[in-house]
């Protein structure tokens, strides 16, 4: 069984069952003991909640332990008694603290922006996606899928099928630049739900920034004709931003050699995104099927991201130090 004691003994400990580094672990938890108190009275005084204020459970273990088990939780997706035994918790202390603590770890990390469905979108519109937070001016944007457990109701079973994978998973649109960074995730959907579908749900387009570069996937053919057209110093008529997409093989032809390089130089830069969405796997909370409950699989998404954001932050800081 592991405290903060033990925890703070064996480092080697703390990189395994959490996926981070030690030394990050411990900058991460004194970030959170910081926000803590606010975190707690806004979760506390919030318009929803329905007990008063000061009700509820309280904490049973340190903070340290918490973020610990929480975090062992989504790197190994072993079962919820078995992490708890790790930590002297129960099973119920895990699934609570999924839902209690989670929210405070995304505080501290770089998650990020989650963008709705168009719906429940309020009438200001959308977000635009800052062309200044793109480190090379690029938008990758690619959608992966989650297998999840069959559905005894037969339209929600429907709905999650999804043809391409052959099961029934959750889809989730990711979006980062080509330095590896995540900038937005959509929230999930059934993956029934077609990549283009999934983009003009969350309005993909109207959140990208004019001047940049979008690049995309044949499942996003027909995105183009979506993009508005802006005013250049000329008073010309263009695209607001570039969108490319690869060409699309015509049935019982070959596409021509300029068609295969351009195909060839877009998969090269858009293998950054492939690279963002395997590190996300790491976490076999996103790569085994999801047993949670589907209302914190966006939350869950989006806090892994940050983990995958800081570790991408810290090698690329390494390199940049040692050149």
């Amino acid at each position: 069984m592991f405290s903060e004691e033990s925890l703070r003994q064996y480092p080697e400990v703390v990189k395994a069952f959490t996926g981070i580094p030690s030394e990050s672990f411990w900058e991460m938890t004194e970030k959170m003991a910081q926000e803590a108190e606010r975190y707690e009275r806004e979760r506390h005084e919030r318009r929803e909640r329905e007990r008063a204020v000061g009700g509820g459970r309280p904490y049973e273990h340190s903070l340290v332990v918490r973020v610990a088990l929480v975090l062992t939780y989504l790197r190994l997706h072993v079962p919820q008694a078995v992490v708890g035994l790790l930590y002297g918790c129960h099973q119920s202390d895990v699934s609570r603290e999924l839902r209690r603590t989670l929210p405070l770890i995304s505080r501290v990390m770089p998650v990020p922006e989650v963008w709705e469905l168009s719906e429940d979108l309020e009438e200001d519109g959308v977000e635009v996606l800052p062309l200044e937070a793109l480190s090379d001016g690029r938008v990758l944007v690619d959608a992966t899928e989650q297998r999840i457990s069959r559905a005894t109701d037969p339209e929600r079973r429907d709905a999650h099928y999804s043809g391409k994978r052959k099961a029934f998973t959750l889809k989730t649109q990711v979006v980062s630049d080509g330095a590896h960074h995540i900038h937005a995730i959509s929230v999930a959907v059934p993956g029934r739900a077609h990549d283009k579908t999934l983009a003009d749900e969350v309005d993909t387009v109207q959140r990208l920034p004019y001047g940049a570069e979008a690049l995309l996937d044949k499942g996003y053919q027909g995105l183009a004709q979506q993009v508005d057209m802006c005013s250049n110093d000329q008073g010309l008529s263009i695209p607001c931003f570039t969108l490319k997409i690869p060409f699309k093989k015509p049935k019982g032809k070959d596409l021509s050699a300029q068609q295969k390089a351009f195909n060839h130089d877009l998969s090269a830069v858009r293998v950054h995104i492939e690279h963002c969405i395997g590190w996300l796997k790491n976490w076999a909370i996103l790569a085994n099927r999801f047993r949670c409950a589907h209302a914190i699989y966006t939350a869950v998404f989006q806090l892994v991201c940050g983990l995958v954001n800081a570790q991408t932050y810290r090698w690329q800081s390494r390199l940049s130090y040692c050149a």
